[in-house]
């Protein structure tokens, strides 16, 4: 902690937050946050590939496959 007497260190100047700020986020270009898994990104889109694609052959199967069912009163 800053001692009492000592003001000049215990300030926070608007340079120092925007720092801070930026290495948090990633955005200073002291140290850039790279990805640190880009294989499970990878994954992740192949994985909603075979989804969509099973939601597109699953509608087509689904209208060769209806019927339609008329029901008469007499």
């Amino acid at each position: 902690m800053a001692e009492l007497g000592n003001e000049d260190e215990s300030r926070i100047t608007s340079d120092d937050l925007h720092a801070r700020f930026g290495r948090l986020t990633g955005e200073s270009d002291d140290s850039p946050a790279p990805i640190e898994r880009p294989g499970i990104a990878l994954l992740g889109l192949v994985v909603v590939g075979a989804l969509v694609v099973a939601f597109a052959l699953g509608r087509r199967a689904g209208r060769k496959k209806s019927t339609f069912v008329e029901i008469v009163r007499l």
